[in-house]
């Protein structure tokens, strides 16, 4: 029994091993496509699920030379990985192919894909020296691309290449490379980073250098004669040195420096076929229904997918060929790649969202069009129809006006209106101008009636003073009215020394009469005249304004409870306000939101903006700042300066007397004024100017860097537009693209702005 409990175990754990090791699997991969003559690169060869007893069989490669380097070996969960890897080289300048790899298996012959090798000449590489212990040491670098005349928007590989001298007393290693800042005017390319294992060897005027290779890709933004770099990086590196008794390792950092290169962007031809997206590459096309079976009146997703080598990041989705219209089609959205992409290869993938119209029973195939550098012609793929299965009927009447309440207001049919005649237009403006001029009149007259009442305690005042000033020029008399007048006003301080003479002349025994002197009279005066009640009005809202002043609000306070009030009932007080605390607290971005919000309120943020960074809205250049006022106002402009010339006429031939020459001035003033802005406004008006209102606009409420592509590595347009007006034009793979006042426009991550209007 515990024999064949034995033997079961044995044979249930081979069947399961079995099972979990699947079909064999062969792979290689090339650690660099770009190469100097001479240059030994790593070509490792993976085994799966295959157990080999020597080495695959090596290819014939020439004139590349492939050698035996290493063999490593893995197991995980019961599968066998095994890697074999070759240095490839070459001794001549050139493109050559690196043959694919076959095995015999049971199953028939399993064969790798093939790699291409490119070699550049030696004298493509800059000397450079590293200064260590007082000795220079030699290092090489190079940048290298796939192509040096590249057509507009081809997206190809590069590489940038550091070679460090293996020979002693200074054995260099690469720890960290950190990124290579190069310069890239008119190119969008990825950061160039390595990793800490070479990619190859370098035999080279009698020294050994390892060779770290820093992939990308770049696409050209514009035509012409670019340059990609010079540049440099901060590397941190690891010297390895004969000591007594064995070996020493100690790490510095050191500044890399790498060249620049040129290349010559051709345009793309001109014919492009409709539908042409900017697709630039060579590329498959591979679609996918989520669902083969729906209802009349619901929605299908149907992905597609962009195989192949280009610009794959940076252009939209296929278009339906729905020749017969039978399917509302809504936005195609870009799935994101999830990083950074260092090679032209790729995939990009689209969701495209459907409601069929009609009971049909395929799905139209998909068209993408691309520019094939290769062929040097426009290209188009298209799809295979799906076999669709719709059930159900149309939806009814009802049922389509409630759907309408759900729809956004872009997709809602447009009611139509008739057309307005111009009397129609303009002659509601009577009741306004009329409602105004009431207002206008009352306001008037109660400024006119607060004025009276604010001047009333000026008055008495002036006139009681004045019976001070008539007292005469007897000092008893005079002191005896400035003391009485100041005890009516109740002013003691200040005036002590007018009661101490007082007390000192008037209330002794017979006082005689004594002579006033005018220095006297008039200093006495001017410190009664300190009690005027509007003097006194304006001391006191002094005081009161410099204590409001020094009362300090936390703004984070302040904003929790603008924040706690608004959820019960909103007033545009509240964006100015928040605005405000969101400037104390240095949050720019916020305070900008609020401040255009508040002006969408109708109130005037333009103090609070001059605080701000970033750009709001545009001031007029040129001649658009007529474009204030539409075109028609200028029209009637000039049309009441024609009117005016013709009164002026007949004023000349039929009005004499007192009242001619005002008129005559006047309608004259009013021609040349009606005239001369008219005809320059019709003249001179802008064409194509229109500004958005801001309830269509956004704010950028996070700091970030405007970029000329939709990812990481685009080229920095500005470093920082954090609180700027803009206005997004388009939307794909997580970034948006927007406008600022200025008329710049670049990519930023759609999570760092936020729209005006909530």
């Amino acid at each position: 029994m515990r024999f064949f409990v034995i033997i079961s175990f044995l044979i249930l754990t081979g069947s399961s091993r079995l099972l979990a090791k699947g079909p064999p699997v062969i792979e290689t991969k090339l650690d660099s496509s770009i190469v100097v003559v001479g240059e030994k690169t790593y070509l490792t060869v993976w085994v799966e699920n295959l157990t080999l007893i020597d080495w695959p069989t090596t290819p014939k490669a020439a004139p590349l030379t492939l050698k035996r380097e290493a063999q490593r070996r893995y197991q995980v969960n019961g599968r066998i990985r095994e890697g074999f890897r070759y240095l490839v080289s070459a001794f001549e300048p050139g493109i050559y192919k690196v043959p694919p790899f076959e095995l015999q298996t049971n199953s028939g012959v399993i064969r790798s894909k093939s790699h291409t090798l490119r070699v550049a000449p030696i004298n493509s590489l800059e000397t450079h020296g590293i200064k260590i212990d007082g000795e220079v040491t030699p290092y090489l670098t190079g940048v290298f691309l796939k192509k040096t005349n590249p057509y507009l928007g081809e997206t190809q590989d590069v590489e940038a290449k550091l070679y460090l001298s293996q020979a002693a007393p200074h054995l260099l290693r690469l720890s960290d490379g950190n990124v290579i800042n190069l310069k890239k005017d008119g190119l969008a390319a990825w950061r160039f980073t390595s990793t800490a294992e070479p990619t190859g060897y370098l035999d080279f005027d009698g020294h050994q250098f390892a060779v770290y290779t820093y992939p990308s890709s770049i696409n050209a933004l514009q035509d012409g004669p670019l340059t990609l770099g010079p540049g440099s990086t901060n590397a941190t590196l690891l010297r390895r040195q004969v000591v007594r008794g064995g070996f020493a390792t100690r790490s510095f950092p050191a500044k890399i420096d790498f060249p620049s290169v040129e290349l010559n962007v051709r345009p793309l031809p001109e014919g492009a076929p409709s539908g042409f997206g900017g697709a630039v590459g060579t590329f498959s096309i591979e679609v996918r229904p989520l669902s083969l079976e729906l209802e009349l009146g619901g929605s299908l997703t149907v992905e597609t997918r962009i195989k192949g080598s280009g610009n794959i990041d940076q252009f939209p989705g296929p278009q339906l060929i729905d020749l017969n219209k039978d399917w509302k089609q809504f936005e195609t959205m870009a799935k994101p790649s999830g990083g950074e992409r260092r090679s032209s290869s790729g995939t990009a993938v689209f969701s495209h969202v459907l409601r069929p119209l009609k009971n049909v029973g395929a799905l139209p195939p998909y068209r993408f069009i691309y520019f094939d550098p290769l062929l040097e012609n426009y290209e188009q793929k298209e799809s295979l129809p799906f076999p669709i299965k719709i059930t159900g009927e149309l939806p009814s009447s009802e049922s389509l006006e409630e759907a309408l309440e759900f729809l956004p207001s872009s997709e809602r049919p447009i009611k139509v209106f008739g057309k307005s005649s111009p009397l129609s237009k303009w002659a509601w403006q009577i009741i306004p101008a009329l409602i105004t001029c009431s207002i206008l009149g009352i306001a008037f007259r109660n400024r006119l009636k607060a004025r009276h009442i604010a001047l009333a305690p000026r008055r008495e005042f002036e006139a009681e003073l004045k019976e001070v000033t008539s007292a005469g020029n007897d000092r008893v008399t005079f002191f005896l009215e400035a003391t009485r007048f100041a005890t009516e006003h109740d002013a003691a301080e200040g005036l002590e020394e007018v009661f101490k003479i007082r007390d000192e002349i008037c209330f002794r025994q017979d006082p005689e009469p004594e002579p006033l002197e005018p220095s006297e009279k008039k200093r006495v005066l001017r410190l009664l005249r300190t009690l005027s009640p509007l003097l006194l009005f304006f001391i006191s809202m002094g005081s009161l304004i410099q204590t409001s002043e020094g009362i300090d609000h936390s703004p984070e306070k302040t904003k929790a409870d603008i924040l706690a009030s608004m959820k019960t009932g909103a007033v545009r007080e509240h964006f100015h306000n928040l605005a405000i605390c969101e400037l104390k607290l240095e949050n720019f971005g916020e305070a900008s939101l609020w401040a255009h919000r508040y002006e969408l309120h109708g109130g005037d943020s333009t103090k609070l903006m001059s605080q701000l960074p970033g750009f709001h809205a545009r001031s007029p250049e040129g001649t658009e700042w007529l474009s204030f006022l539409p075109k028609w106002i200028y029209l009637q402009i000039f049309i009441l300066g024609i009117w005016s010339l013709v009164i002026s006429i007949l004023t000349a031939w039929n009005i004499f007397g007192n009242k001619r020459k005002p008129l005559l001035v006047t309608f004259f003033v009013c021609t040349g004024f009606g005239l001369g802005i008219g005809i320059t406004g019709m003249k001179l008006y802008p064409e194509g100017v229109s500004f958005q209102p801001l309830s269509e606009l956004s704010i950028v409420t996070e700091k970030t860097t405007l970029r000329s592509q939709p990812f990481e590595g685009g080229t920095t347009i500005r470093e920082n537009v954090i609180g700027s007006l803009c206005r997004v034009k388009a939307t794909r793979a997580g970034w948006s693209l927007i406008e600022l006042p200025e008329g710049n426009t670049g990519w930023i991550r759609v999570g760092e702005i936020s729209p005006i209007l909530e």
